[in-house]
């Protein structure tokens, strides 16, 4: 599978959601020794925001991640082991919430009551600016690197899931302005920058 490969891409869910107790980290470890031994010189691995705590409010990639879910510490975990393997060079894409046009959370959340944080921002990007992130990447020769990547809006949840299910004719969510946590906003001027 690796033959005669400059880059690999790593774009898997660890899949940790419900009681099963998968462990993602070992999987990738597995998979490390192989890469060693191929052609493969740079590893992209697609990572994802959730290594960051809900509780931060600015977040850059100098922001220290502290996940506080199953997820996001093992895709943190994850991110350490690449990075510090010196056989390949790796780059770490810290994608936000995936939006296309087939996929919108806001399809999950039409109709449904009491929603939690109506306040806290979103923290988006699309389909096809991911696909453009990773072609950038490629292209530029930029590998030992991490970069946040969300798109650069961030209304409310109430007021973006709101409008979108206006759009696209769906029930209205119904927001519960009493149970409002959450403050992270995802900065991505590191990636603009660069890239």
């Amino acid at each position: 599978f690796l033959a005669n490969s400059e880059i690999l891409i790593i774009d898997v869910p660890p899949k940790l959601r419900g009681s099963a107790s998968e462990n993602f980290v070992s999987k990738i470890r597995n998979v490390i020794p192989f890469i060693e031994k191929s052609s493969v010189k740079n590893v992209l691995f697609i990572s994802s925001t959730s290594v960051y705590n809900d509780d931060d409010a600015f977040v850059t990639e100098e922001t220290i991640p502290k996940p506080d879910t199953e997820s996001g510490k093992q895709l943190l975990e994850t991110e350490q082991l690449l990075l510090s393997n010196s056989h390949f060079k790796t780059t770490v894409l810290r994608f936000g919430g995936l939006i296309g046009e087939d996929r919108h959370p806001v399809k999950f959340l039409a109709g449904r009551e009491n929603l939690d944080n109506p306040n806290a921002p979103i923290n988006l990007i699309h389909q096809e600016d991911c696909m453009g992130i990773i072609l950038k990447i490629i292209e530029t020769d930029s590998w030992n690197e991490t970069f946040n990547a969300v798109a650069p809006s961030h209304p409310s949840r109430e007021l973006y899931y709101t409008q979108k299910a206006k759009e696209l004719n769906l029930a209205l969510p119904r927001f519960n302005p009493e149970n409002n946590a959450g403050r992270k906003i995802i900065l991505s001027a590191r990636l603009e920058k660069v890239l």
